[in-house]
């Protein structure tokens, strides 16, 4: 869900037709900015009205952002040891991937494919560059920038399974306090896939929240706030752990984790 300016309540106003279209919108409130997200799908006359209110909008960091920052590359030396991972980039100040402001990689490769991805680049498992898990986790904790944890997209962030598992052990080495891990199987699968891969199994006990399943088209239209289609879940990876059942993620509104 790409955003204009920098914000989710959803507000509906007539536009100047008489047609009600939905504004979904966050107030930032360390920039004091507004994302509005899915202008590309309000009326022109309702994005004149807003742009009249607001002023004029720019581009910000999304599904699918202006611009990712390239990753660390490894070196020959790095590359003989370490745990390294296929990266297309990654970007800081996520408004939409989770809970509060997010820094958030991007990994490369995806075998799942769906219909109307809107990171089709990122299928390719030869793209993007592979970089040392230490660097990744240093230009994700950037102190230049506030965050209130870090998201993993893709991609499919459970192809490279092993790599992943040493870049959230990394950051929580570092005082990483919430991860998030998007994927395109559903918890269910990865269940049965954690079978086979141990660092799948040991992915799922150690995440904060899990948004799983695939991207579907035809239920675009009822995603949420940080999910692209309706049949996509928000997880609380924690809760299922302890309950051993799925328990769906909540806000809770006297928590608020640390920003790192």
């Amino acid at each position: 869900m790409c955003g204009r300016r920098s914000g989710a309540a959803a507000h509906r106003r007539p536009a100047r037709d008489g047609s009600v279209a939905e504004l979904r919108v966050v107030l930032d409130r360390a920039s004091g900015r507004v994302l509005l997200e899915g202008p590309e799908h309000l009326p022109a006359a309702l994005l004149a009205d807003v742009e009249a209110l607001l002023g004029p909008p720019r581009e910000i960091a999304c599904a699918a952002p202006p611009a990712l920052l390239p990753p660390p590359a490894a070196s020959p030396l790095g590359a003989a040891g370490g745990a390294l991972l296929r990266v297309a980039g990654y970007y800081h100040d996520s408004l939409i991937e989770g809970p509060g402001r997010r820094s958030t990689i991007k990994l490369q490769g995806c075998p799942i494919r769906c219909a109307g991805c809107v990171t089709p680049d990122s299928w390719d498992p030869r793209g993007g560059a592979l970089s040392p898990v230490e660097a990744l986790v240093d230009a994700l904790l950037d102190p230049a920038h506030r965050r209130d944890g870090v998201s993993v997209v893709g991609g499919e962030p459970f192809a490279q399974a092993e790599g992943l598992l040493a870049l959230v052990r990394a950051l929580r080495r570092r005082g990483c306090p919430h991860v998030l891990i998007y994927s395109g199987y559903t918890y269910e699968r990865l269940r049965r896939m954690a079978a086979a891969r141990p660092a799948v199994d040991s992915l799922l006990g150690e995440i904060d929240v899990l948004i799983d399943g695939p991207f579907v088209a035809a239920l675009a239209g009822g995603g949420g706030p940080w999910t692209g289609s309706a049949n996509q879940r928000v997880i609380d990876a924690a809760a299922t752990r302890r309950r051993g059942r799925v328990v769906l993620w909540r806000p809770d509104p006297n928590s608020r984790a640390p920003r790192t």
